[in-house]
């Protein structure tokens, strides 16, 4: 697939949204992370349009949130049961490697069987939660695309509704997703970077909707009972991603514009000592600790 305008685009494979099949190489999200985090030279490496050794990454250990996610937005992956104990033998290994050599996601049966039971709680759940029009009323899956004086920017959304006003995006883990942790989850993670990245282009695509968004993250767990929380992002997280994004794109237009991309510079740096660090140290020194114990001298 390849495209030459902007738009909203549906329907788009997985396949064929993460070859990139924008004019020139694309800026992403999850790009922009890679550039504020790292350097030119990393988002140059996962980039599949410019690295030219580029490789998927399939670690198997995001197989039950893809099914799951599969599950939930009814798109995604086709997926492939198969009845392994695990991935050591080499049967296991040669269908999943035939599994994805065809486009599909191949997952043990106990696997599926987690990511069928997730799937039923999150439903379960939504039924009875404010957010209950959670995934429903538009499509999942939905490709945006535009153009900014000459740089392309990509953006999947997990479920964009059909007024284009409200998205959706589901989040799976192995860490506890409780409403008192989801912010550091969502900080540590650059939800917020992925929101205002989608509102960006929305608003492009959209402008008639600028200002009137609404970003939800359902973030579920992988262990029972399978609880999930729906974070919504404010005006103070929107502020903070978009400050990321507009970071990320100084970054990236310089390094495409002159295919130059540095790693991490050639200035030595002195960084601020670890403040919990520099505590903990000072704690140590006024209980005492490196005092001479007199008691035991006297004694000995």
């Amino acid at each position: 697939m390849k495209i030459d305008k902007p738009g909203i685009y549906r329907g788009v494979s997985d396949a064929d949204y993460r070859s990139d099949p924008c004019p020139s190489p694309s800026l992403t999200q999850s790009t922009v992370k890679t550039l504020i985090e790292g350097s030119p030279a990393h988002a140059w490496t996962e980039s599949p349009r410019l690295n030219p050794h580029y490789e998927y990454d399939d670690d198997t250990k995001y197989d039950i949130g893809n099914v799951a996610h599969r599950l939930i937005l009814g798109r995604g992956k086709e997926i492939e049961v198969v009845d392994f104990a695990d991935w050591r033998s080499k049967a296991a290994k040669d269908a999943r490697e035939k599994a994805a050599d065809e486009g599909r996601i191949a997952v043990l049966k106990h696997q599926f069987d987690q990511a069928s039971d997730m799937a039923s709680a999150a439903w379960m759940q939504l039924r009875v939660h404010e957010d209950r029009d959670a995934f429903t009323s538009g499509d999942a899956e939905v490709m945006i695309a535009w153009e900014e004086n000459g740089i392309w920017f990509r953006s999947l959304i997990d479920w964009l509704h059909e007024d284009l006003r409200t998205v959706d995006d589901y989040k799976s883990s192995g860490m506890s997703m409780a409403p008192h942790v989801i912010g550091m989850r969502a900080q540590a993670a650059g939800w917020e970077t992925q929101a205002a990245f989608i509102e960006r282009g929305l608003d492009v695509l959209d402008p008639a909707g600028a200002g009137r968004r609404r970003y939800r993250f359902i973030g579920q767990e992988t262990y029972k009972p399978h609880a999930l929380t729906v974070m919504h992002m404010n005006e103070y997280w929107m502020t903070m991603g978009r400050k990321r994004v507009e970071a990320g794109i100084a970054l990236w237009r310089p390094a495409v514009e002159h295919n130059y991309w540095r790693n991490y510079g050639t200035k030595a740096v002195i960084p601020e000592y670890p403040g919990f660090k520099e505590k903990q140290w000072l704690d140590r020194e006024e209980s005492g600790e490196f005092e001479p114990d007199t008691k035991l001298i006297m004694a000995g």
